[in-house]
């Protein structure tokens, strides 16, 4: 009976129990929520930099989540990425608005807590050092990049590329810059170090080239007119620059009162300094009789100079310029080349004999056609017809080679070195005359009076009965045969007339020769013939009787000048003084393009005297058409100067001045 009783009463509890859905007090309970908090709740962060979030998550025992930035599992390159221990990169670059960092509970995915981020643009803390630098040409500098203090892994650049390039010169991973061997344009490049870590974290130096020996290197062609003792002196050859101040070989053609001499074979030496100013040096065998000569030059590239004779033993102006041996051919020599030559005639007068011409060269060995203008102290001729042959030297290891060609004017030779295909420096091998010049291949096949376009200046140099001439001037072209706005200057042997305006006609055939007349109611009308090697660029000379002069025609290659500045300018002047030939070369430092510039220097050789290093200061001032004024002072004068500019960087010059006649040009250094 007790047992029975016991039965009933565990049944009776155990449905108790049931009832109750397993709670007490007839009270049911619910599992609790799953829930996720993430810290920080809000950051601000800088580009590049990182950040922790810690995610806490309640009531499960699968406390782990899955990160998200802006709904995306692990981040972008645009957002931002994000471990999935919850370390937080922000990305190169600030995003537009606010970015969420979220943490997902892998417990329950419906589940999430979301944290905002501000990405700030990065405090920069990279430097460079040194902070800027000169480096010689061809020559090196260490830079290191450093980060709050500590070295910085960084990809250098040269302007903007990684590594650098030939032009710019190149820079190692390591920060090893090594310079081109001829300054990049403006002679001036930004080293820039870029961080790895944070593309958007950078440093920069600037960086400036200056020349060296190594700038001048190769094989140059050289060409000079001017006056020794015996009379005219001309001068053409090529010469070995090693690129370390040795000149290792040369050879030179002279033709002078004294004799004609060549082919003469050369050593030599040179210096480059830090401005291009170069002194070149070359000594032909004591047996040939020639003297030792030394030249002056401005660099104005790493294929280009402008120099002058600087000796006791002669004056001279002229250019040299890095040749192309791969056009050491006679078929180099193919097409119409346009040529200029000056000097003087049997009677020794200065620059008293000119001619310009085309000449046809078939590419073999025949100049089979050709016209030539000539003046011979004044008496003038054009369209004289000649023919004749030319050869290279063999083996033609500097471009050497003679020419001669022949009509009803007389029979010229000529030798001549080549610079680059269709072009030549050249002198005559003949007494008389005694002249000589370059020659250009002809660019354009056809020609008429529309070639000549918008402003047009023009310089012209050589004698009128007055003695020694030089005329410049500037006008524009209608392209259908007139002038209009005209404005010239003449230095006829000291008399000055500056700024005078004229009018005038000229025309052209489609060969690209032309005439061109200049009309001015008090000078009168002066006289051209021209050939045109470009629709942009040609020759001329005078065709009055009584004069003789030769020069340049450009078409301007602006229609509003504006100066260069923060750079220098290199010039050459020639002409005659109160004393006999004066021949000048320098420098210009043009820091606003106008206004007072800085002080350079200047050589000057008066034939009886050398000047060497005269301290200048100068004064330039442009119009918009290109047509200004120059003043440089130094050495106890002042000479004034006339500008007319081809382009923003190359311009012709005219004196002034009355007791010195002089004409030249001026070019930028490293444009």
């Amino acid at each position: 009976m007790k047992k029975v009783s016991a039965l009933i009463l565990l049944l009776g509890l155990s449905a108790f129990f049931s009832a109750c859905g397993n709670g007490y007090n007839g009270m049911s309970v619910t599992p609790a929520q799953v829930s996720v908090t993430v810290t920080p709740a809000s950051v601000s962060v800088q580009t590049g930099k990182q950040v922790q979030f810690m995610a806490s998550v309640m009531n499960t025992s699968n406390t782990a989540v899955t990160w998200q930035v802006n709904g995306t599992t692990g981040g972008g390159t645009g957002t931002g990425t994000i471990t999935t221990g919850g370390l937080y990169t922000a990305p190169s670059s600030v995003p537009s608005g606010q970015i969420m960092v979220t943490a997902v509970s892998q417990a329950d995915t419906t589940v999430s807590a979301t944290a905002m981020v501000t990405v700030t643009a990065a405090t920069a803390t990279l430097s460079i050092s040194p902070a800027s630098a000169t480096v010689l040409a061809g020559a090196t500098q260490q830079f290191t990049a450093t980060a709050s203090g500590a070295s910085a892994a960084v990809t250098w650049q040269v302007n903007g590329t990684a590594g650098g390039s030939s032009a710019l010169g190149t820079i190692s991973t390591g920060g090893l810059y090594t310079a081109p061997t001829t300054p990049p344009s403006g002679q001036k490049v930004t080293i820039t170090a870029v961080a790895q870590a944070n593309a958007s974290e950078s440093a920069a130096a600037p960086v400036t080239v200056v020349p060296s020996v190594a700038t001048l290197k190769g094989l140059y062609a050289f060409s000079v007119k001017g006056y020794n003792a015996s009379g005219l002196l001309l001068e053409a050859g090529s010469f070995q620059a090693d690129g370390k101040g040795n000149v290792t070989s040369g050879e030179e053609d002279v033709n002078s009162g004294a004799g004609i001499f060549g082919p003469v074979t050369f050593t030599g030496s040179y210096t480059v300094g830090t401005d291009g100013r170069t002194t070149l040096q070359i000594n032909p065998p004591v047996s040939t009789g020639l003297n030792s000569e030394t030249f002056d030059v401005v660099l104005t590239s790493g294929t280009h100079g402008r120099l002058i004779r600087f000796d006791s033993f002669a004056t001279g102006i002229g250019s040299l310029d890095l040749q192309d041996s791969s056009a050491f051919n006679a078929a180099a020599l193919k097409g119409n080349l346009i040529v200029s030559l000056d000097g003087t005639d049997i009677t020794g007068a200065i620059n008293s004999t000119a001619g310009i011409g085309l000449l046809s060269f078939d590419g073999s060995s025949a100049v089979s056609s050709g016209l030539l203008d000539l003046n011979d102290n004044g008496s003038s001729t054009t369209g004289n017809a000649v023919s004749g042959t030319y050869t290279l030297d063999s083996p033609a290891t500097n471009g050497r080679g003679e020419f001669s060609v022949a009509g009803s004017a007389g029979t010229f030779d000529f030798v001549f070195y080549i610079v680059g295909t269709g072009q030549i420096k050249l002198i005559s091998t003949d007494t008389s005359p005694v002249w000589g010049g370059t020659a250009q291949v002809q660019t354009s096949s056809s020609f008429s009076n529309a070639s000549l376009r918008g402003g047009v200046v023009f310089l012209a140099e050589g004698v009128n009965s007055n003695g020694t001439l030089a005329d410049a001037g500037r006008f524009t072209s209608t392209a259908g045969g007139t002038l209009s706005d005209g404005t010239g200057d003449e230095n006829s042997n000291g008399t000055v007339t500056s700024g005078y305006a004229f009018t005038g006609t000229y025309t052209i055939d489609s060969t690209g020769h032309g005439t061109l007349q200049v009309v001015n109611s008090s000078l009168g009308n002066a006289n051209y013939t021209f050939y045109l090697a470009s629709d942009s660029q040609g020759v001329l000379m005078t065709t009055d009787a009584a004069f003789a002069t030769i020069g340049v025609i450009d078409e301007q290659a602006e229609t509003l000048f504006t100066p260069v500045t923060d750079s220098s300018l290199g010039f050459t002047l020639d002409g005659i003084s109160s004393t006999g030939p004066i021949d000048k070369l320098g420098q210009i430092s043009s820091s606003s393009g106008k206004g007072s510039e800085d002080v350079i220097s200047e050589d000057v050789n008066g034939i009886t005297s050398l000047n060497p290093n005269v301290a200048i200061t100068s004064t330039q001032t442009t119009g918009a058409n290109g047509v200004g004024k120059l003043t440089i002072a130094g050495g106890g004068s002042s000479r004034s100067l006339d500008v007319y500019m081809i382009s923003n960087t190359e311009m012709l010059l005219i004196g002034l001045d009355t007791d010195q006649v002089l004409g030249g040009g001026m070019e930028q250094q490293f444009p």
